[in-house]
């Protein structure tokens, strides 16, 4: 037993002699690298030389003008002046439509309405395509008259154009209630009824060769004049149409 444990020791002297000498061995490589790396000379590379800063531009007066512009609490800060739009002409007003006097639609004849151009002015027929004044006739019916005008359409009823002042004037006056009524007048002799007589004839020329007929004209229907004859036909609004066509 006591030979073990000498033999034991001895091993163990053996290894820490062999790490004493390997770290030995190692604190010396390592101290020489010191030495190496402390007696090296460092060569040292001189800087490069600095480039000369540019020369500021001298100020001038109109470098505060970015001044003024730029500050927010200028109210002309911004020199350019945005000028207020231009508003658009007015439109064009529209002229007066023509006073409308009665329409006439007949089977083979186109159909035609009777205007003045404005109240007061001479009637006369028009068609469909046919201008009067400023406005251009498009279309006709027993209601509606349909115009144009700057390239606009227009659609007016018939009673809307008729002429309400010639009404007014026809309408007799009512007669003062303080003021007595004026006695009948008396009846004139026989001689004389019989030589007052109603307009007979043509009337107004309605275009393409037709005439209208004469308020009162007492002729019967189928009476030729001067080459027309006189034709009345019954309206689908009560009483009759009346004209004047070439007699064939």
């Amino acid at each position: 037993m006591t030979r073990k444990l000498i033999a034991f020791d001895l091993l163990l002297l053996v290894i820490a002699a062999l790490l004493a000498f390997h770290l030995r061995r190692e604190f010396q490589a390592a101290k020489s690298r010191q030495q190496a790396l402390l007696g090296k000379k460092m060569t040292s590379t001189p800087p490069e030389p600095l480039a000369a800063l540019a020369k500021p531009a001298p100020v001038t007066a109109i470098m505060y003008a970015q001044v003024a512009e730029k500050n927010l609490f200028s109210k002309d800060r911004n020199s350019n002046v945005i000028l207020d739009p231009v508003a658009p002409p007015p439109p064009k007003p529209v002229p007066p439509f023509p006073v409308a006097r009665g329409v006439m639609l007949w089977e083979g004849v186109p159909p035609t309405v009777v205007l003045s151009e404005k109240p007061g002015a001479t009637p006369k027929g028009y068609h469909p395509g046919d201008k009067v004044g400023e406005w251009q006739v498009l279309s006709v019916d027993h209601q509606y008259v349909v115009f144009a005008w700057d390239g606009k359409e227009f659609k007016k009823r018939l009673d809307e154009l008729m002429d309400k002042t010639a009404i007014v004037a026809q309408a007799p006056e009512p007669a003062a209630a303080s003021e007595p009524a004026p006695p009948p007048a008396a009846a004139p002799p026989p001689s004389q009824q019989l030589s007052a007589k109603s307009p007979e004839g043509p009337g107004m020329d309605l275009g393409s060769g037709f005439h209208a007929c004469v308020p009162g004209d007492p002729t019967p229907s189928g009476t030729v004049v001067d080459g027309m004859r006189k034709v009345v036909n019954p309206s689908p609004f009560g009483g009759s149409f009346c004209r004047w066509e070439p007699a064939k």
